[in-house]
């Protein structure tokens, strides 16, 4: 049923003094950031925070669900808990501070997971792509794999979306893993947030018209 603004706007009002937080909508859900960083989700009126050693210890007896399916388990915080906005804060603070550091990628770790597939190639020779999506991306002018890699994955989703309405989000899933060399049901599981958040940018700075 997606999130309502009046959710957000309670839940923000109490985490007011947990430091900068902040939300970002996508798709009638919304993503939680602490300083900038993911700390959770918001779907159907629910909370859902990164699952942490910490937070669990703050909770005492923690529940956990998915916020959508395939979903990584969170830490379901529903609405009852929110009314203590103190330890509200407090969990959410503590859970931002104790997720780890991501390193970035080293320049030798990026081409390792390129894929071994020379530039003027069919997409069609691609990892995860199949006749069916090499099809759809022909429609829009994409054929080869310098095409698809110029035009980046989001870009080509959306206008794949634009001439057919059927594509579903697993191509999505499927151009990225295509072009970072890693299957989709890894995109969709731990890239999810992100590429919806760039295709929801995408298409709000571009017109999805």
């Amino acid at each position: 049923m997606g999130t309502q603004q009046s959710t957000m706007d309670y839940l923000l009002d109490q985490l007011r003094g947990a430091g900068p937080v902040t939300c970002r909508k996508m798709f009638g859900e919304y993503c939680l950031y602490y300083d900038g960083a993911p700390v959770g989700l918001v779907c159907d009126n629910q909370l859902y925070l990164k699952p942490t050693e910490e937070g669990r210890k703050l909770l005492g007896e923690a529940r956990e669900g998915a916020p959508f399916p395939g979903a990584r388990p969170h830490l379901l915080i529903d609405a009852d808990s929110w009314e203590d906005a103190q330890a509200l804060s407090l969990l959410v603070r503590t859970t931002a501070l104790s997720l780890p550091v991501r390193a970035p990628k080293t320049k030798k770790q990026a081409e390792k997971v390129k894929p071994a597939v020379k530039p003027g190639a069919s997409v069609a020779d691609l990892p995860n792509l199949g006749p069916k999506s090499a099809a759809l991306l022909e429609q829009i002018g994409i054929r080869t794999v310098a095409q698809l890699r110029k035009r980046g994955a989001v870009a080509a989703y959306a206008t794949v979306r634009k001439h057919s309405k059927s594509a579903s989000l697993n191509l999505l899933w499927a151009l990225e893993g295509a072009l970072s060399g890693i299957s989709w049901q890894v995109v969709a599981r731990e890239h999810r947030t992100s590429l919806l958040l760039a295709l929801e940018q995408f298409e709000s700075g571009n017109g999805d018209r």
